[in-house]
């Protein structure tokens, strides 16, 4: 039996990313000639792929589709390619923080790289060098395991009782 329900916005303009990359991937393979325009070709199929790892994907469909386009030409799928797929999973499945997630040992290792963080007006942040690879990499590694809001409380819990800005 088939649904004869219409998609949802999110499934829509998931639907466009899609088709845009297929345009894309043919124009590469099929018209693409000189190495100029190859050159130019993959450059815009990897703007189109960073959007669609940046769009949430609506359904376990569209999940499907993005690891499929992770590991269509590539051995080992780009880092932000598989945050966005565990990030989806986790959001599909009703799932809150990764089960693997250790927020203090996060935080622990975060700060040995250089990062810091700090509590203003009841609000944890996370202070980071973003030209750092290993902050990045944390970063992405917090997102992938939907562990910010764990961070943040942890932060939280850390500065508890320090002044009204406290800093580690």
């Amino acid at each position: 039996m088939q649904s004869t329900t219409e998609p949802t916005a999110a499934q829509q303009a998931f639907e466009k990313l899609l088709d845009a990359y297929k345009a894309q991937k043919h124009h590469l393979i099929v018209e693409a000639q000189t190495e100029d325009e190859v050159d130019a070709a993959t450059e815009t199929l990897c703007q189109i792929e960073r959007k669609i790892w940046q769009t949430p994907a609506p359904d376990l469909r569209a999940v499907l589709v993005k690891f499929e386009i992770a590991n269509e030409d590539t051995e080992m799928p780009p880092p932000d390619a598989t945050a966005s797929i565990l990030a989806d999973l986790r959001r599909l499945s009703g799932q809150t923080v990764s089960p693997i997630f250790q927020p203090d040992l996060w935080l622990v290792e975060w700060e040995s790289h250089g990062g810091s963080y700090l509590v203003r007006n009841g609000e944890a942040l996370i202070c980071g060098d973003p030209t750092k690879p290993r902050h990045r990499s944390l970063a992405r590694a917090m997102e992938a395991a939907n562990g910010a809001e764990a961070v943040k409380a942890m932060v939280r819990q850390c500065c508890k009782g320090m002044t009204e800005e406290a800093e580690a």
